[in-house]
């Protein structure tokens, strides 16, 4: 199938929708790479009047005096909002709001903008920009859109064509290599006050982005290995989940076993992904915002569009608050968020005629520094807007990344929030790139032992 160009302005639009396997891009257009575009395909220029800068590289310089788990400095302390956007002056800045943020300013007072100067801040390491580079030739849908074949280390399609390309490359994402919580914050709080939360010792090993890993593994096609121990409250302490993401979704589907200390026993989880309901207020395939294989929807890549979305938000992400400051009732706490203007790849995702999925539309917002989704509109079957979704990253030049932090799925029907990754009153703050455990840390009998 031969494929057409995109145009990288903010108002390019396209509606293909990836049913089949796709053709690697071409030599010149990988070019475009050092040029025009920077090594992760995001356009490195500014936008017209200057409020979204140029890239020059992001934020890479390691604060002072600083350590691994320590609580990561804002690297833009003492900068104030620019404006802050209120239900009152929503409809002035309407063009750049998505729909989920509109209706969480009409439903909730609480619930406010911040917006501050725009940094491009995101930065990789010069491995990650070598094997995208590397691979970009290569690089192709498998499986039916399902899958992606002939590419490691690297955010297969910088230079996308269709939604299904943009969504693999949210999935695929670099997220540093081995992403350490001790003790994880997943909550669900309600209008009303009534609080649910957990802690969880949680420790994930991006082997797709670890140099170390072998070339056996390679060829298995492991993206991630997850696994997770429930620390508190006391009635699910040592319960554990273990999760497998494959590079294709499809032939290799997510595997995944809970652990349940009242019955000591290890369980296989096979309807650990898609509309699961995982908690109260969201389903399993809401985790990262999304994640698993693409196959319940058509993907529509509708274009680009500058949109005000959650950017270097290290405050709210600090070890330093107490939990209650961070996680209020209705909404988190307007005043701790930052919000920034950046292009965003926007993609609608609507069930397949074939499938069926718990939401029937959803809308997807994806940095183009980062490929990361960072706010989600999630509509039910009669079209009503249901759930909405934001990421709040933090900044990490150390690694360097701009990923982790904490996202919250608001339920406008029910009247509640989920939130997962959250880190607030820990004693140590989360980490990116130290060294992974052994991998038969990530078995189901390691799980039990763990649980006991």
């Amino acid at each position: 199938m031969l494929k057409k160009s995109i145009l990288y302005t903010a108002l390019a639009t396209l509606t293909i929708t990836a049913t089949s396997t796709f053709a690697a891009i071409s030599a010149d257009q990988v070019k475009r790479l050092q040029q025009e575009l920077t090594p992760v395909g995001a356009e490195r220029a500014g936008n017209a009047d200057g409020s979204i800068p140029a890239w020059t590289g992001g934020l890479t310089e390691v604060p002072a005096n600083w350590q691994r788990g320590d609580d990561r400095p804002d690297p833009f302390a003492g900068e104030q909002p620019l404006f802050t956007i209120t239900a009152a002056n929503a409809d002035q800045y309407s063009d750049k709001l998505t729909a989920g943020a509109k209706a969480l300013l009409k439903q909730y007072p609480e619930f406010s903008m911040p917006v501050y100067k725009t940094h491009r801040s995101a930065a990789w390491p010069q491995y990650v920009y070598d094997n995208i580079t590397k691979s970009a030739t290569t690089a192709k849908l498998s499986s039916d859109g399902n899958g992606v074949s002939a590419v490691w280390g690297a955010v297969p399609f910088p230079i996308p064509e269709n939604g299904n390309e943009v969504i693999w490359n949210h999935n695929l994402r670099y997220l540093g290599s081995f992403r350490n919580i001790p003790s994880g914050i997943e909550n669900t709080i309600y209008n009303n006050g009534q609080r649910l939360e957990w802690l969880h010792d949680i420790k994930v090993h991006f082997t797709y982005y670890d140099a170390a890993v072998t070339v056996k593994e390679q060829e298995a096609g492991n993206i991630f290995r997850y696994s997770s121990q429930t620390l508190s409250p006391s009635r699910s302490s040592g319960e554990g989940t273990l999760a497998m993401e494959n590079i294709d979704a499809k032939n290799t589907p997510r595997k995944a076993w809970t652990y349940d200390p009242g019955e000591r026993r290890v369980r296989r989880a096979p309807n650990l992904a898609f509309d699961t309901p995982d908690r109260p207020v969201n389903v399993v395939d809401d985790y990262d915002m999304f994640s698993g294989s693409p196959e319940r929807y058509n993907w529509k890549l509708v274009g680009k569009k500058e949109i005000y979305v959650p950017y270097n938000n290290n405050p709210l992400n600090s070890i330093k608050h107490a939990i209650k400051d961070v996680y209020a009732s209705p909404v988190i706490k307007s005043e701790l968020t930052r919000y920034e203007l950046h292009r965003v790849w926007v993609v609608e995702a609507t069930t397949r005629d074939d499938a069926r999925h718990l939401y029937a539309k959803r809308e997807f917002y994806i940095d183009e520094d980062t490929w990361t989704i960072l706010a989600t509109d999630k509509y039910d079957g009669n079209g009503n807007l249901w759930r909405v979704g934001f990421n709040y990253p933090v900044t990490a030049p150390e690694v360097p990344v701009t990923a982790g932090g904490f996202y919250v799925h608001y339920d406008l029907k029910v009247g509640a929030y989920y939130s997962f990754f959250g880190v607030s009153g820990q004693k140590k703050a989360q980490t990116f790139d130290e060294k992974p455990p052994k991998t038969s840390y990530y078995t189901p009998a390691a799980l039990r032992r763990r649980g006991r």
